[in-house]
């Protein structure tokens, strides 16, 4: 996974200009109110709340009873922890969005190219947990650019040029191209009206990946491994991030999943080293040997 970590750097952020960024794990409620999170997903958010007081003698009960019972009394909580104000990252974009809040972006800087790799995404997947392909917490990249819509739409066909590198030359993986609903529609629980699938110039497109333990590859459901998207106006406007002269402002992303990344190329390559691609086995490098546990 690491491996497809430093793949992903130096054979696409890399090369295109991106410049990493750190950022938080924990998001305020003011941002996703602003995404639509708060109202797309709060089913599926992590939230965070922080003790009323670190005042170790508000917590002494707490303490005793957990050093004398030896379990967590969870139903002393309610009284020693505030409600959430915000919670853990569900993707690492709205940060970066409201880190330009208000801001007047240079000309002369556009586009903006950034990426975290920080922040790990938590989401609550309960029953729908499978594997490593769908967990709770997962490692993603966040690539964000914001500019104007001529160069993002340049910018897109140089990502996809990249990405079928990637994917065609060093994991040589069986995969396809599908426009679907972009995510942050799904997200904020909208749905994509027809209008907006005809107009190419905005929207998502999903990677998708042959699972041949799935069964036939005509039949089986394939496997969404990564998206590129541009979402128009939806975020800049949102956040009132402006530019220099005026104009339209857009912003896209393209979140790089590494779990989903490894799943796909596992599924196709088998967990056996010796049959997986030369290019790949170079980025890898020697692995260690397996722990013995007795």
């Amino acid at each position: 996974m690491r491996a497809m970590q430093e793949l992903a750097v130096d054979e696409l952020l890399g090369p295109l200009g991106f410049h990493e960024i750190m950022e938080s794990h924990i998001v305020p409620f003011d941002v996703w109110m602003k995404t639509g999170h708060m109202e797309g997903v709060p089913n599926e958010i992590y939230y965070v709340s922080e003790p009323r007081t670190r005042d170790q003698n508000e917590w002494e009960e707490f303490i005793d009873h957990v050093d004398i019972m030896r379990r967590v009394p969870s139903d002393m909580f309610p009284k020693l922890l505030s409600p959430p104000a915000a919670g853990v990252c569900y993707a690492q974009c709205p940060l970066i969005y409201w880190s330009l809040q208000g801001e007047t972006i240079a000309d002369a800087s556009l586009p903006i190219l950034v990426y975290d790799r920080t922040a790990n995404s938590m989401r609550y997947e309960s029953g729908g947990r499978h594997g490593i392909e769908r967990v709770d917490e997962f490692h993603r990249l966040e690539p964000v650019y914001i500019g104007r819509p001529e160069q993002l739409t340049v910018l897109r066909e140089r990502m996809l040029d990249r990405y079928r590198h990637i994917f065609n030359n060093i994991l040589e993986l069986e995969w396809r191209m599908a426009w679907v609903t972009p995510f942050y529609m799904q997200q904020s629980g909208q749905v994509m009206s027809d209008e907006d699938k005809a107009q190419r110039s905005k929207g998502t497109i999903d990677f998708e990946a042959y699972m041949p333990y799935r069964g036939p590859r005509e039949e089986a459901e394939w496997l969404e491994f990564q998206n590129l998207s541009i979402m128009g106006d939806k975020y800049t406007s949102a956040f009132n991030i402006k530019a220099q002269k005026g104009g339209e402002l857009w912003s896209g992303c393209s979140g790089i999943g590494i779990e989903r990344w490894t799943a796909a190329f596992l599924a196709q390559k088998g967990l056996d080293p010796e049959g997986w691609p030369e290019a790949f086995r170079k980025c890898v490098g020697d692995l260690p040997g397996e722990m013995r546990l007795l």
